[in-house]
């Protein structure tokens, strides 16, 4: 009898062993393909960039974000976090005083040294570095998976769903010759590495220096006039008059057709949810300009 009762308590002993609520570890990928593993789930966040702060925000993360880099205003309640530095440069003092458990960093901008140095340290470091749509998804996922927050993946499949809208809405018209000025003075603009260029195809558009082997390019006007966009767009931060160097060559197709327009920089710029608000603002403006072109 006490044979068997042994038994019945080294049996009990194992199912609680097997199934209590042990912390495991979090694993995930971040978009440079590293291997990021944290003990537990993430509740000091320093972020490096204004995108990767409002992606924070939008999967319900905004609590945790102790430090944020400078032009970190979305949403509003991200501008009142103590800035640690900018996109550029930061203060790795400032950092290790937050004490984070994760920092989310640019690669984009962000020096690596010091990110290196903060690993060093113990700090796990996620590179969030989006170049295309699926890009915003795995991101949102990823963080969720490290701050175990299942909106994360709520807000990743609602962007899928919504960006298959606009693909099937204006993805299969007819091609549209988009010329996106970055800047003026220089004339500048991009090439296919950027997401302006992703939502520029997305809206069945076709930038006129994709194929351009600078990330940047700076061009002259004769340049642009070669190509003989049928639309030209820009930010609203360019300066004022921008438009006349194009209204001065009335036989330029967006010239002739009064197809010159600003768009919202944060929108088309951001890799976040954002970017699809940026992406119908744009497609709009090109079907309005394949209208105009097909009458």
């Amino acid at each position: 009898m006490r044979l068997k009762l042994r038994f019945f308590k080294l049996f009990v002993c194992h199912l609680l062993v097997i199934f209590s609520p042990v912390e495991a570890g979090i694993s995930v990928s971040d978009n440079l393909d590293r291997v990021i593993d944290i003990a537990q789930p993430a509740r000091r966040i320093v972020a490096l960039a204004p995108h990767i702060t409002e992606n924070l925000f939008v999967i319900g993360a905004g609590s945790f974000v102790v430090g944020v880099a400078s032009h970190s205003d979305y949403p509003p309640e991200a501008a009142s976090l103590p800035v640690v530095g900018d996109s550029q440069g930061f203060n790795l003092e400032a950092i290790i005083e937050l004490q984070p458990d994760l920092v989310v960093a640019w690669p984009g901008g962000n020096p690596q040294l010091p990110l290196q140095r903060l690993e060093q340290m113990g700090i796990p470091v996620y590179y969030s570095d989006p170049h295309d749509f699926s890009d915003i998804p795995f991101n949102l996922r990823a963080l969720g998976k490290l701050i175990r927050l299942p909106l994360a993946e709520q807000q990743a499949s609602l962007f899928e769903a919504r960006l298959q809208g606009v693909q099937q809405r204006f993805n299969q018209s007819a091609k549209v010759r988009v010329f996106y000025q970055l800047w003026n003075q220089p004339l500048m603009t991009i090439n296919n590495t950027q997401m302006v260029d992703r939502v520029i195809s997305l809206c069945g558009g076709v930038n006129l220096f994709a194929e351009h082997k600078e990330v940047i390019p700076r061009l002259g006007v004769e340049s642009v006039l070669l190509t003989n966009p049928q639309i030209i767009l820009t930010g609203e931060n360019v300066p004022e008059g921008w438009e006349q160097q194009w209204l001065n060559w009335p036989t330029l197709a967006a010239s002739r057709d009064g197809q010159l327009y600003r768009l919202n920089e944060d929108l088309l710029y951001r890799p976040t949810m954002r970017i699809l608000d940026g992406a119908e603002q744009m497609c709009k403006l090109i079907q309005q300009a394949r209208e105009v072109i097909a009458k």
